[in-house]
C-alpha cells in the first residue's frame, strides 16, 4: 500500500470532516476523530481552506465549526444535498397541511429568537410544546386584529388565511384511542416538527424538564439567522416582541400591587 503524501492526507482528513457534517446528529463531543477534526479546521486556515474547497464542490456552505456540535453546513438550492419535500415525514407532505407545519416552523424559531440579540448570542434555546401553540394562537390572532390583507407572513393571503384557520380549528389537546396525543392536535403537530428537528440535529428532547420540552441547539439558530431578513419572520419575531413586552408589563404591574 502506498503511504499517502501530507498533502493526499489533508485532503482526505478535510473530505472526512465534510462527511461528518452530513451527518446531523453526529457530534465531536466522545468521538475523537471528529473533535480533533473541527479542532483542525478551528485552528489550521490551510486544513480549512481545503474543507471550504470540499464543501463547495459538493454545493455546501460552512456555516460554523463548531467545538460541541460539529461542524455545519447549508445546501445550495438544487445541490445533492439540498432538502427536498420528499425528505419530509410523509405526514407533513400534505399540500393542505404543508403551510400549517412551516406556519408552526416559524413560529418556533420566532419564539426562540424575538430579536437580533438573541440570534448572535450562543445559548441553548428551551421550548415547551404548549408554550409554541399558545404563541401560535396568539399569532393568529393578531394578524388577524392587524389586517387579513397583510401580505408581511406569507406571499398569499388566501395561502396565510387558510394556515391561519386550520391552525386555529385544531384542538391542542386530541387523544388517541389509547391516551396519547394524536398527531392530528396541535400539541401533536408541534411535537412532530420538534422530534423532526431533533432528528436532524437541531434540537433536543429535555426528558428531565418533562414529555412535551425541548432543547434548540446553536445550530438551529444559525440556520434561522439565515433566514431572518424574510419578511415572514419579521412579522413573526415583531409579535413575539409585544407579546414579551406586555407580559413584562403585566408582571410588573402585579408586582407593583
Amino acid at each position: 500500500m502506498n503511504t499517502p503524501t501530507p498533502r493526499t492526507q489533508h485532503i482526505t482528513d478535510a473530505a472526512r470532516l465534510v462527511r461528518y457534517a452530513c451527518q446531523p446528529r453526529r457530534k465531536p463531543l466522545g468521538d475523537a476523530d471528529y473533535h480533533d477534526l473541527v479542532e483542525r479546521y478551528r485552528s489550521s486556515p490551510a486544513f480549512r481552506e481545503i474543507v471550504d474547497a470540499i464543501a463547495e464542490g459538493m454545493s455546501l456552505h460552512v456555516i460554523t465549526a463548531h467545538s460541541e456540535e460539529g461542524l455545519r453546513v447549508s445546501a445550495a438550492t438544487g445541490g445533492l444535498f439540498a432538502f427536498k419535500l420528499a425528505d419530509l415525514p410523509a405526514k407533513m407532505r400534505d399540500p393542505k397541511d404543508r403551510l400549517v407545519y412551516g406556519l408552526i416552523h416559524v413560529a418556533i424559531a420566532a419564539h426562540a429568537y424575538p430579536t437580533a440579540a438573541d440570534l448572535e448570542e450562543e445559548t441553548i434555546k428551551r421550548v415547551s410544546v404548549k408554550e409554541i401553540d399558545a404563541f401560535v394562537r396568539h399569532l393568529i390572532h393578531r394578524l388577524r386584529e392587524d389586517g387579513e390583507d397583510d401580505a408581511g407572513l406569507l406571499p398569499a393571503v388566501a395561502a396565510a388565511r387558510a394556515a391561519w384557520n386550520t391552525y386555529d380549528a385544531l384542538s391542542p389537546h386530541r387523544l388517541t384511542k389509547t391516551g396519547q396525543l394524536a398527531a392530528s392536535s396541535s400539541l401533536g403537530r408541534i411535537k412532530s416538527i420538534l422530534d423532526w428537528l431533533v432528528l436532524q440535529g437541531y434540537a433536543q428532547q429535555a426528558k428531565a424538564l418533562g414529555p412535551f420540552e425541548y432543547r434548540l441547539l446553536n445550530s438551529f439558530r444559525l440556520q434561522v439567522a439565515g433566514a431572518a431578513a424574510l419578511p415572514a419572520f419579521q412579522k413573526i419575531t415583531d409579535v413575539r416582541r409585544q407579546q414579551t413586552a406586555d407580559t413584562n408589563h403585566r408582571d410588573a404591574v402585579a408586582e407593583e400591587n
